[in-house]
């Protein structure tokens, strides 16, 4: 039996019939190529129960050698319905003439209508499709039809409950809820760093965007400088949680890949292992890749909404890029897009308040390790504020905390994360580490391996 079918057995079954859903009104649903609550990790997840008679290991009050009964067993799926389709849990299934289940299909983005099956939609119904809102025409044939778009420059995204464009506001506020640390800085002359702007880690390296045609990668290491025999990338002087002497950070030039990467300090670098990502405000909402094997140069997104970004991100739980900008005129940037692929749309997600900074220049998405949930982080030119994100139920943004450190308010111009299970930022003619603190409650695991 399946994993499904055995989640039935302990859930109750709903019988949805098709007017009862045409009588709720116009619903939410999502086209086929849309993010949905499984694609965001928000679905349900399944569960199993067990029980014994008796207590302990089932003897003594049990009436069955094998450990007891369940005096009131839950039906099966199909019980009391022959030759029926009924919806469980957004799956379709087909009962036989003796009550017993015939097959299974997981609606996935579509609809379950008991006594028809998956559906598409239902008359009345709206979704998204990018910046398209979408009506459900119920035909024939049954379709989505376009009903509006949205314009993302305007800062307008399709609402699929209103089936309308609808403007957002600023999200959060300008309180802080956290701290975190500035641990190493490592200046040019006096440290290896070459100098440069549109930084990213990855493992313990990181890629630094230095006059626009060269990409620096750098080895992080950290020492053991207090002699405990430990190593603590999170102790400081000033964290309650770790208490210490900052340990002794070491950068290393390991290579430099000649290339053009755009302009510095108004563009930004996402590293994976076989090159780095790369995004301009010239490019107008495009971006490419430098791949390092054949040190070759390839776009990979040519868009349909030219927006002119600056930051770059990519959240790997829901395989979702972000953008954003820093121009004056969009307020200093601190507007966050989302690329939808099937349309090769920027779709317009949420913006954020004014921290002090001038204007927005740094942006990362960061997989919370211990709950796999995805974080957006957003930063202004200075790095005295950084402001965690996340997608709600709904398809809403709510500000989850605002953490800030009492440091010197370097520049940002450009900020990545990796080495050390924390931040990095450049800054021209340095380049240095934040995190810690109660930031690090949402980046670092909580059993971290030993270094």
């Amino acid at each position: 039996m399946s994993e499904r079918t055995e989640r039935a057995k302990a859930s109750k079954i709903l019988l949805v019939s098709a007017a009862l859903i045409m009588a709720g009104g116009a619903g939410y649903a999502c086209s086929s190529d849309d993010q949905t609550d499984s694609e965001l990790g928000t679905g349900g997840s399944s569960s199993t129960s067990s029980s014994t008679s008796g207590g302990g290991n089932g003897a003594g009050n049990s009436t069955s050698g094998d450990g007891g009964f369940d005096p009131d067993p839950e039906p099966e799926p199909c019980e009391g319905h022959p030759g029926e389709v009924i919806c469980l849990d957004g799956v379709a299934i087909t009962c036989g003439a003796g009550g017993e289940e015939v097959l299974q299909q997981d609606c996935g983005d579509e609809i379950c209508v008991a006594g028809t099956g998956c559906v598409l939609c239902i008359a009345g119904q709206f979704s998204c499709y990018g910046n398209t809102v979408q009506s459900c025409n119920p035909g024939p044939p049954l379709q989505w039809d376009p009903i509006a778009t949205c314009n993302p420059l305007a800062y307008q995204k399709c609402n699929a409950v209103q089936g309308a464009c609808m403007p957002l506001t600023i999200i959060g506020g300008n309180t802080p809820t956290g701290y975190y640390y500035q641990y190493a800085r490592f200046q040019t002359g006096d440290t290896e760093f070459l100098g440069g702007y549109d930084v990213d880690s990855l493992g313990d390296y990181l890629y630094v965007n230095r006059q626009g045609s060269h990409l620096d990668v750098y080895l992080v290491e950290l020492l053991d400088s207090d002699g405990d025999g430990e190593f603590e990338p999170n102790q400081h002087p000033d964290n309650p949680d770790a208490t210490g002497p900052v340990e002794d950070r070491v950068l290393t030039h390991i290579q430099t890949y000649d290339t053009q990467l755009g302009q510095q300090s108004q563009g930004e670098l996402y590293a994976v292992t076989d090159g780095v990502f790369f995004v301009d405000q010239g490019t107008q909402g495009d971006f490419f890749k430098f791949t390092y094997n054949g040190q070759t140069t390839t776009k990979v997104v040519d868009t349909n909404t030219p927006i002119a970004f600056s930051q770059l991100g990519y959240d790997q739980v829901n395989g979702v890029w972000y953008g954003s900008n820093e121009l004056p005129q969009w307020g200093g940037g601190r507007r966050v897009f989302s690329y939808h692929a099937p349309s090769n749309e920027w779709v317009f997600e949420f913006g954020y308040p004014d921290l002090s900074g001038d204007h927005m220049d740094g942006l990362e998405v960061v997989t919370d390790p211990n709950t796999g949930t995805p974080y957006v982080y957003v930063s202004d030119m200075t790095s005295d504020y950084l402001g965690q994100y996340m997608r709600d139920r709904g398809d809403t943004w709510i500000q989850v905390n605002l953490f800030e450190y009492a440091g010197t308010g370097e520049y940002v111009e450009g900020m990545g994360f990796g080495a050390l299970n924390h931040f990095w930022a450049a800054a021209g003619s340095a380049v240095y580490e934040i995190g810690g603190g109660d930031l690090a409650k949402f980046t670092e695991p909580d059993d971290p391996p030993p270094r």
